[in-house]
């Protein structure tokens, strides 16, 4: 090294430094020359600084073969195994690369950056490949099985394996969800509801049903077609309906269907029909029913998109602890849908389907009877200290006692119920909203209870052994 400058490229070098800032040789270190481009390199490089091939390898191991030279006759002679002997010097003994040659030193460089860029590029893909690898084992739940076997929806991608045949009512339910968040469908406050899979004309289709339903909005529900396009779920057509008012329940278990395979796919007459089955229930503040409970069996056809229902008129009752929706047909017909609905009707266990005793029983002159029958073990837990009990309530369409029954001046009421004693020991009440008349107490031994209206509404009741309120929307009795 002479006048600081570096013996690699010729370039400056301030005082101190350990290598060159230009070409990156040691400052006083011993070369050697790379097998590859022939430059000069530090002697325990494991790469080449300017062209990044490795050769400590090529250096310690194989050293390089001189290409044959011709002699005076042009003809190739091949090298003896000892270079200084043809008037090669060593490598060690190679002189520096002059800095004048051209652009030497900065090609130097610029292989040397290359070979480094190579080297990061092939990291920064390595990385990525394990992160992606990680990415996915981790979404698979770490290889074990997925909430969803069939298909996990993430983003844009998806996990797909051939199209079942069959697809439980759950599993449907979760792609439904996953689709309508995917494509936005769900931005209305609706509740996505129950769902049912078929392959349909060779293709795979879901078909669900997302709600809306609080008091004080009108509800409404949507039935929405999830098809396979690209190999990726996505949201279709859809079919719109509002209800009057009211609250609907959809929830399978609430309509005992929870081991029913409800809803599922028909196929009526040759046309496909998804079929599902909710409640339509009188708003709760609204006592006896603005009137009336709607238990609706329905049909949607998944070309048409039009809707066909079986209207159950029914009100609650409440048979050995259990919840039952009794009525009626409201209006039959005889087409092949309507009979399918009429057979499944049959089969619904939240269907109440009196026995020839029970509808004795249910005959507005045995209303008293029936009370006692339904809620007289419910009575004596309250009368022995059970804070709260919730009674059985019939309701009739006719009168339940005659005039000369009933005690007029006990007569009590609100805006939407007015309630008379009788000399018998019952207490009686008229829906004026629903027009039905119910039982809403029986003394067992007779005596007639004094009766009185709460300021919240419900019905104060002091009987043989029992003070209690009433609420005649629940049938809720609270012990006092």
């Amino acid at each position: 090294m002479a006048d600081n400058k570096c013996g690699e490229c010729g370039s400056r070098l301030p005082q101190g430094v350990a290598r060159c800032g230009n070409c990156g040789a040691p400052v006083g270190g011993e070369l050697r020359q790379c097998p590859a481009c022939g430059k000069s390199i530090p002697v325990k490089s494991v790469f080449c600084p300017c062209c990044g091939k490795m050769v400590w390898n090529d250096m310690e191991e194989v050293p390089p073969v001189p290409e044959p030279k011709p002699d005076s006759s042009g003809i190739a002679v091949e090298p003896s195994g000892n270079a200084a002997s043809d008037g090669e010097l060593p490598a060690e003994e190679l002189p520096a690369s002059d800095s004048n040659d051209g652009d030497g030193g900065n090609d130097c460089v610029a292989k040397r950056h290359t070979a480094l860029d190579r080297t990061i590029t092939a990291l920064l893909v390595a990385a990525v490949l394990i992160l992606a690898a990680y990415s996915i084992y981790d979404w698979g739940g770490g290889g074990d099985e997925t909430t969803n076997p069939y298909m996990e929806i993430v983003g844009e991608d998806t996990v797909d394996t051939p199209d079942p045949d069959r697809l439980n009512i759950e599993d449907a339910s979760s792609i439904y969800g996953n689709a309508l968040v995917h494509d936005n469908r769900i931005g209305d406050k609706s509740v996505s509801g129950p769902a049912a899979y078929a392959v349909v004309k060779g293709a795979p289709l879901i078909v669900g049903i997302n709600y809306f339903s609080e008091e004080k909005q009108r509800p409404f529900f949507k039935l929405t077609q999830v098809r396979k396009i690209d190999g990726r779920w996505r949201c279709g057509e859809e079919k719109l309906r509002h209800e009057d008012g009211g609250v609907l329940v959809f929830d399978r278990d609430k309509l005992k269907l929870s081991g029913e395979n409800v809803p599922r796919f028909v196929s009526i007459d040759g046309k496909t029909y998804f079929y599902f089955v909710y409640l339509h229930s009188p708003s709760r503040g609204v006592f006896g029913a603005s009137g009336k409970h709607h238990l609706k069996l329905s049909l949607f056809n998944v070309e048409s998109l039009d809707v066909v229902q079986l209207d159950y008129e029914c009100e609650p009752v409440l048979v050995r602890g259990e919840t039952l929706y009794y009525g009626k047909v409201a209006d039959r017909r005889t087409t092949p849908e309507f009979k399918f609905l009429s057979a499944e009707l049959d089969r619904l266990l939240i269907v109440y389907r009196p026995t020839p005793e029970e509808q004795r029983d249910a005959a507005p002159a045995n209303a008293s009877h029936k009370w006692q029958a339904d809620n007289d073990s419910l009575l004596s837990l309250l009368r022995g200290g059970r804070q709260e009990v919730v009674f059985s309530m019939m309701r009739y369409g006719s009168p339940l006692f005659s005039r000369s029954d009933v005690i007029m001046d006990s007569r009590v009421e609100t805006e939407a119920v007015i309630y008379y004693a009788t000399y018998g020991g019952e207490v009686f009440g008229y829906d004026r909203v629903g027009k039905k008349f119910f039982i809403a107490y029986v003394d067992e031994h007779g005596a007639v209870p004094a009766i009185e209206i709460n300021s919240n509404g419900t019905l104060h009741v002091v009987a043989s052994g029992v003070d209690f309120d009433l609420d005649p929307v629940t049938g809720r009795a609270t012990l006092n």
